[in-house]
């Protein structure tokens, strides 16, 4: 095949699924799932206040939480419901899933210092607004994206997580979202689903926020709260 017929394709044409049968999934999960389904936006909503907590246990519970949210989304939403109509969903959500237990071992060390005001507002906006971007597709509420099942709202809302890390662990853990953002932002371009796309916008926009709001590790509690010695104390 040469490089003239490659040209001759779009997007569309790698797309073997219309955009009916993917916003289906979103619903046929919350049916499948209900009523169990609702423990994970309830997760979602309380996670920050574990995350800004000084304390170390309520940070790592914070971190096992966007844990088991990762591996949610991606063995039950990418695996069972969205690989046989996509076969690349498949390879992502196992490394949802492999994700998600790194979260579960780095615990609290992957939260070094307690999330900040502006993070966790995001976080929270993020997860009670992105949810309604694919009823806007589908007027059905039952197609609600819920935090922990699909993976848009779950990735935009994790990187405030991610994002100000002690590099590489940083990049590590956003290396993954990243190529989910690429990827989805392709597959909903290529669908027609532009509202889908604030998503991937959402979780650039999200990974701004956190670069900014959230402290540098020089300016971390644990590294302020090392005491000057006797000879630098002042008179």
């Amino acid at each position: 095949m040469n490089g003239a017929t490659w040209l001759s394709y779009s997007l569309q044409d790698f797309v073997m699924f219309g955009p009916e049968v993917f916003l289906r999934l979103f619903a046929r999960i919350n049916q499948d799932l209900w009523p169990w389904l609702l423990l994970w936006p309830l997760a979602g909503l309380v996670l920050p206040w574990f995350g800004r907590q000084a304390a170390e246990l309520p940070r790592r519970l914070a971190m096992a939480l966007a844990g088991l949210a990762w591996i949610g989304c991606g063995y039950l939403f990418l695996v069972r419901y969205y690989g046989p109509v996509n076969w690349p969903a498949t390879g992502f959500g196992w490394a949802f899933v492999v994700q998600g237990l790194l979260l579960l071992l780095l615990k609290g060390r992957a939260l070094p210092a307690p999330m900040t005001w502006p993070a966790a507002v995001s976080w929270w906006l993020a997860i009670l607004l992105l949810p309604w971007l694919s009823v806007l597709e589908m007027p059905d509420l039952w197609a609600l994206a819920l935090f922990g099942l699909a993976p848009g709202v779950t990735v935009a809302a994790t990187v405030l997580l991610f994002a100000r890390q002690p590099s590489p662990l940083r990049w590590l853990l956003l290396a993954l979202p990243l190529a989910w953002t690429l990827f989805s932002a392709a597959t909903y371009w290529a669908l027609g689903t532009f509202w889908l796309l604030g998503f991937p916008v959402a979780t650039l926009v999200l990974l701004v926020v956190a670069f900014r709001v959230n402290p540098s590790p020089a300016q971390t509690p644990d590294s302020q709260s090392v005491r000057p010695g006797p000879g630098r104390q002042s008179p």
